[in-house]
């Protein structure tokens, strides 16, 4: 008689949909997303020895990096819930297949956003009409970065790979170990070190190519490790030529590309914004965007994306055993918690903003930009946390063509209203920081909408 195995890496009974269920299973998951935003605090922090300049160019590559993840998503996206549903159901064959899908899907992106970037670093800095001193550090940085694609394609979705199969500690593991390699490795490679120096620092080293070359090799090192666990622990066979066929990753592909299509739009908007509205208001602006969106916002956002993802997963495992009830209240729970930490954020952002700005620079005009970029967002943090919540549960289900239909059009609206409210009404940045909260107010409320009216989720 056959022996009864359990399927490695698949819970039968999912976690339950109640807050603290939901808070034990996704913690880890947080602090996982909260330490990866960490490259872009460090980056943003080492860098600033290298000028003001190196700063508003990172603020510029900001929304490049948005780009490609974007392509990098498309494979994370289409696998999530098609990875959570077979867990859920027990289904160790499906699933193995979605990851081999994912992660072929995932290689092919990689290897294409790579020749791409690298070739075209210098156009990109003719498009976004950078200011002289800024165009050699942005096109250091990207052309650098792009030399690492592949891991920076493969990692994240790795770790959304054990997320989905329900494990939400090894990602949190993997991404620890990564930012404190990153942390070691960007001195050592942006600068030239003089141990004896008040802050060791004697010169410019490899300067913005080291801070992505740091980010690249903390990544790969990341990635390494987790297809390691992926093999041997949880004895997932990662080749299988007949899950390489178009026709096998199709699945994937149709529901990642219009979630990550939403992805590619929400930065491409922020480039024309950079490059049409930016471009004409005092440089300092740019600088105040790049640290606000980089060492605030790459803090809040991971918190509320970590309560989403794993909710998310949780939402398509409980819908794969069959349990729409259980689903409802994961829903219910994800909202809450979201919520929860998007008032303490606006917090953090409105009273806590003067106290941390001057951390990430020494440039007085910056350091009004920033801060009146972080007073502004305060204001929509609770709204960014609900949009969150309500667009990860869409993808945790596989329903990615809402996710496009609102996310698109929230986007695009951005451009005009920053024009009417920047340039037009005289405002300045700060008509810049109010279309963002205007527009993230107006897509949470409609992503809300949508999930509310899933047939999916309603009992019968």
């Amino acid at each position: 008689m056959a022996s009864q195995k359990r399927p490695t890496g698949i819970d039968p009974r999912p976690t339950t949909g109640d807050v603290p269920s939901l808070l034990r299973f996704a913690w880890p998951s947080v602090l996982s997303f909260v330490a990866g935003s960490l490259f872009r605090v460090n980056d943003q922090f080492w860098i600033q020895h290298l000028g003001p300049s190196a700063q508003e160019a990172l603020g510029a590559v900001t929304f490049l990096l948005i780009f490609d993840f974007a392509a990098y998503f498309v494979a994370i996206a289409g696998s999530m819930s098609l990875i959570a549903r077979a867990s859920g159901a027990g289904k160790e064959g499906a699933r193995d297949s979605a990851i081999r899908q994912a992660l072929f899907t995932s290689a092919m992106i990689g290897a294409v956003i790579g020749v791409l970037g690298y070739s075209l670093a210098v156009p990109l800095a003719d498009l976004l009409n950078l200011a002289e001193a800024q165009r050699a550090p942005f096109i250091d940085y990207v052309r650098t970065i792009h030399l690492w694609s592949g891991a920076l394609s493969l990692a994240p979705l790795v770790s959304n790979i054990f997320i989905s199969m329900g494990d939400s500690s090894t990602p949190f593991k993997l991404q620890i170990g990564s930012v404190l390699a990153n942390f070691v490795l960007n001195p050592l490679l942006i600068y030239e070190l003089d141990w004896g120096a008040e802050n060791m620092i004697a010169g410019p080293g490899m300067g913005m190519a080291g801070a992505a070359h740091a980010s690249g090799i903390s990544r790969a090192l990341s990635l390494s490790v987790g297809l390691m666990i992926l093999v041997l622990r949880e004895r997932i066979h990662l080749w299988n030529p007949k899950d390489f066929a178009l026709k096998r990753v199709m699945p994937v592909l149709r529901i990642g590309i219009p979630s990550a299509a939403s992805i590619g739009i929400y930065s491409v908007v922020y480039a024309a914004i950079v490059k049409l509205i930016m471009s004409r208001l005092p440089e300092a602006s740019l600088g105040g965007l790049s640290i606000g969106f980089n060492a605030f916002e790459g803090v809040a956002f991971p918190f509320y994306l970590g309560i989403s993802v794993a909710g998310a997963s949780l939402v398509g495992r409980t819908l794969g055993a069959g349990n729409r009830l259980e689903a409802r209240r994961a829903i219910r729970s994800i909202r809450l918690v979201n919520l929860g930490l998007g008032l303490f954020f606006a917090a953090v952002f409105f009273f806590g903003g003067p106290f941390l700005v001057p951390l990430f620079t020494n440039d007085p005009d910056v350091l009004i930009e920033a801060s009146l970029y972080v007073t502004v967002l305060a204001a929509s943090q609770v709204f960014v946390a609900l949009e969150a919540a309500e667009e990860k549960v869409l993808l945790g289900m596989g329903h990615t063509r809402p996710i496009f239909a609102i996310s698109v059009p929230g986007n695009l609206i951005r451009l005009p209203l920053a024009w009417f409210l920047a340039i037009y009404l005289d405002w300045g940045a700060m008509g810049v920081w109010w279309t963002i909260n205007i527009s993230t107010t107006l897509k949470a409320l409609a992503f809300h909408l949508a999930v509310r009216q899933l047939d999916e989720l309603k009992t019968d």
